[in-house]
């Protein structure tokens, strides 16, 4: 890749060091977002404003369009150019825009909220360029983290597991994330003009209104499936019951692909797995739970949502840890000595770096 003030490249690093290869969805995943994120910086740059419901133009994403080259070896290394053009002037908005972006990201990177409103002060960009970084970050149990290169191959920004949970931190009040909740559906309609999307909600198989902020649109214009998850206030019926959920801070498709874990990390306890260890997620009855089984390691775990689930799950393994494998064997009777030998099996603890 030829080097310029607007090129910078993306770096993909697996949790497992001899794995040199990324999913296709993942790279799909960063690029639509970071895609996303350059044309609402792009707006900005031109001195225009993101009006309700207004898509970005198409000239406005043409301009700041990112140009992929020939991946690099090592970890997986995407170069990229914002532009792709030859016109002086479109050159220059592209390296203003590619200031601000490394910017942000690295605000983000340093968990650094209040700084975001110099960066970026128009509020609905701000809020959706937000959004569009949840969409480049790993969720709880990706397996990957996400490095920031300028033109000169130095990094400026790392996107871990703990990404999304500051951005949602920074989106949403600490008040209204106390009365939030998540709730499962089947999509049926969305009407953007009224800002409403409508679920049949499992449990009472009637149709909820989902009433959304405008920030969270743009999550929308992406491909759903059959099942959703939302996440805003529910108000009940006189049942108790849902009938209306207001205030939707976030959309997701219902993620039920297989969990893999990698290791237990809690306070002081720290565990790698000696082979390959997939779980099978599951909906309850209800479909407002997901679940993961293994009885012979004791793990019977329920939450509502992904990331809730791979927090319990690591909880629970490492209780199982404490009071099974750590155990004398004439202090357990068969049963538990048997999980006992499935866990030493199944994990070997390691010591915190120092």
């Amino acid at each position: 890749m030829t080097s310029s003030a607007a090129s910078l490249s993306f770096h993909i690093n697996p949790s497992d060091p001899q794995v040199h290869a990324v999913p296709a969805t993942v790279l799909v995943q960063i690029l639509e977002n970071a895609q996303r994120a350059f044309e609402l910086i792009g707006v900005q740059v031109e001195g225009r404003e993101i009006r309700e419901r207004a898509r970005v133009s198409a000239a406005t994403a043409k301009r700041f369009q990112l140009v992929c080259h020939v991946p690099e070896a090592g970890s997986y290394a995407m170069p990229v150019t914002v532009g792709g053009g030859a016109d002086l002037l479109v050159s220059e908005l592209a390296e203003k825009a590619v200031t601000i972006f490394k910017d942000v990201m690295g605000l983000v990177s340093s968990r650094n909220a209040g700084g975001l409103v110099g960066v970026l002060p128009d509020q609905r960009i701000r809020r959706r360029v937000l959004e569009s970084i949840k969409g480049m970050a790993p969720r709880s149990d990706a397996g990957w983290t996400l490095d920031f290169h300028d033109a000169q191959n130095a990094a400026f920004a790392t996107f871990d597991t703990d990404t999304i949970p500051f951005v949602e931190a920074t989106l949403v009040p600490p008040e209204q994330r106390e009365a939030a909740r998540v709730v499962t559906g089947e999509l049926t309609s969305i009407d953007f003009a009224a800002r409403k999307v409508s679920i049949i909600y499992p449990p009472t198989s009637k149709i909820l209104e989902c009433l959304y902020e405008e920030a969270v649109e743009d999550l929308l214009y992406e491909k759903r499936r059959d099942f959703i998850q939302v996440t805003g206030r529910v108000l009940l019926d006189d049942q108790g019951t849902p009938k209306q959920i207001i205030d939707v801070t976030d959309i997701r498709d219902l993620d039920i692909s297989p969990l893999a874990v990698t290791g237990v990390r809690t306070g002081a306890l720290s565990l790698k797995v000696t082979a390959p260890m997939t779980l099978d997620v599951e909906l309850d009855d209800t479909k407002q739970l997901l679940y993961v089984m293994q009885p012979d390691l004791g793990i019977d775990v329920f939450a509502p949502t992904r990331e809730t689930l791979l927090a319990e799950l690591q909880e629970q393994l490492a209780m199982l840890w404490n009071e099974y494998a750590l155990a004398a064997d004439d202090e357990l009777d068969e049963p538990a000595r048997q999980m006992k030998q499935a866990l030493l099996a199944q994990f070997a603890e390691v010591q915190h770096a120092a």
